[in-house]
């Protein structure tokens, strides 16, 4: 089922969720010259701090400590008759899923914590029709599970936004680079990403850097590729070191000045943060933080950031900031998922289409039984937000696609339909809710999951996959199933489908 909204045309701003987890900020002093003592080493497989953490085939830019992710939580069955409404914001971010990847391939198994089953299914692509006037169509398809049998469905809901516009709108964008000791070893992966995002930027885009570590400096003053081309730029980025401890506050304080000196009226200007997450922002509370973000936000500044790193990676840091700065979160593991982003995905990370994306779904009773939202764990908006014009929720950007799971248990003695899906999103400039209403109907379901399409029974086979890894108590799925699922339905021309279906092999060979 497919279905459009209409809208006017579009210009860019960025504002994405804001979530009402807590960052938890680590103080940390660390070597100058980026080393460490061998006893601080935990064998893989231990856990350190409630994470799983190794040195057997680790990358070169590991650095011992605890890894930080937010709280642990599973989305449980729902009975219709207590509560038939599920609210959440949309997420278009992908880190979970490439530092799961970065884990896996260093033989390593990510901690249950780090997985979000929503960006592991988010990263992949699917077919769902780009409208070509509206701002996104919204899809519905379902069939009986291929891991539970007939006695529960999956519904899955897609979003997909509208191909990037043909005018030029300019970027004002500031890179704040962690260059404190422990991103020693990250250092290259670092330059080589900002090379790329470099080259793909326009000769009328102003670029400015900025650095932190015990200190922050302004390397780059805002200038255009115009007045200071981009194999100039390249050379200053590629003079950057690293060493010190780390002053985040102070860093994201200049960035923002910086950056509001290059500012560019209905422009994309932003912050991109490239760190570990590892910070102590000395005598700033992350309350501070997080407020002095929230104002910039509001004069139309937005932060994304870039993580990296192993070890001491503070993904709940990295994710919450760009989700306070209205920005996207990514995890960078190589340099070709830095070229992946910042040529295939760039135009949703910086043309913003619909913000305050919320998606209510409304369940009948008389035709739903129960339900479960499988993943957007930390994304829940309380139901009665759902109409608060003032509840923060996802954008999304250009070409952008979000998909959501439900598995459900169907009354199959109801004719009734099965319920309705609301959203309500706003104009990029706009202020006021959009309310959308889609009905889930019985010819929308495949009554046998060998009718349903090979993206839907791909899509159910990566859910699956990140509810094995974050050891949900829903599933008692083997890899070997999913991987019989994924390699009968996966697209064959598409590499990010060949490299899941290998990371599920190589996860089979683990003790």
């Amino acid at each position: 089922m497919r279905f459009t909204i209409d809208s006017p045309k579009f210009r860019n701003l960025s504002v994405l969720i804001f979530s009402g987890l807590l960052i938890f900020i680590v103080g940390c002093e660390k070597d100058p010259l980026g080393t460490y003592n061998t006893s601080d080493r935990v064998e893989v497989g231990s856990e350190a701090g409630g994470n799983y953490v190794g040195t057997a085939d680790l990358a070169d830019d590991y650095y011992p400590g605890s890894e930080q992710h937010g709280e642990l939580t599973h989305n449980g069955f729902v009975y219709t008759t207590e509560d038939n409404l599920s609210t959440f914001g949309v997420d278009v971010d992908a880190g979970s899923y490439t530092f799961g990847r970065k884990k896996i391939n260093e033989s390593v198994m990510p901690s249950p914590s780090s997985v979000r089953v929503e960006e592991y299914i988010n990263y992949f692509r699917q077919e769902y029709p780009h409208p070509t006037e509206s701002p996104f169509s919204v899809n519905l398809d379902g069939a009986p599970s291929p891991f539970r049998g007939d006695d529960l469905h999956l519904l899955r809901i897609g979003i997909q936004g509208r191909a990037p516009s043909e005018t030029v709108v300019p970027w004002n964008l500031t890179f704040l680079i962690d260059v404190s000791g422990s991103m020693t070893r990250r250092m290259d992966l670092v330059k080589q990403s900002l090379y790329i995002l470099v080259d793909n930027m326009r000769i009328e885009d102003k670029i400015s850097i900025c650095t932190y570590a015990s200190a922050t400096e302004t390397i780059l003053n805002p200038t255009t590729l115009e007045e200071t081309d981009a194999e100039a730029i390249k050379d200053i980025i590629s003079e950057l070191t690293s060493g010190g401890s780390t002053a985040m506050g102070a860093g994201l304080q200049n960035a923002y000045s910086v950056n509001n000196q290059g500012h560019i009226e209905d422009g994309v200007n932003r912050i991109i943060v490239c760190s570990d997450g590892d910070a102590n922002v000395g005598g700033t509370t992350h309350e501070a933080l997080l407020e002095l973000i929230g104002e910039y936000v509001d004069d139309g500044v937005t932060l994304s950031t870039l993580g990296y790193g192993s070890g001491n990676y503070n993904d709940l840091m990295m994710e919450q900031l760009a989700d306070q700065g209205n920005g996207n979160y990514y995890y960078i593991d190589s340099e070709e998922e830095a070229e992946r982003l910042f040529t295939e995905e760039i135009a949703g990370l910086m043309e913003v289409i619909a913000k305050d994306v919320k998606v209510q779904v409304e369940f009948n009773p008389a035709a739903v039984n129960r339900y479960r939202l499988i993943g957007y764990e930390n994304r829940d908006i309380a139901d009665e937000d759902f109409e608060d014009e003032d509840t923060d929720a996802g954008d999304i950007g250009a070409g952008h696609r979000v998909t959501a799971l439900y598995e459900i248990e169907i009354n199959l003695e109801s004719s009734s339909e099965l319920g309705t899906v609301h959203l309500r999103y706003k104009l990029p400039h706009g202020e006021t809710d959009i309310p959308v209403d889609v009905e889930i109907r019985h010819m929308d379901f495949a009554w046998n999951i060998t009718d349903a399409s090979d993206r839907f029974k791909f899509t159910a086979a990566v859910a699956e996959y990140a509810e094995i890894l974050r050891e949900s108590p829903y599933v008692s799925t083997t890899f070997e199933e999913v991987e019989t699922l994924m390699s009968a339905s996966l697209n064959g021309n598409d590499d990010r489908d060949a490299e899941v279906l290998e990371l599920i092999r190589h996860l089979q060979t683990f003790d």
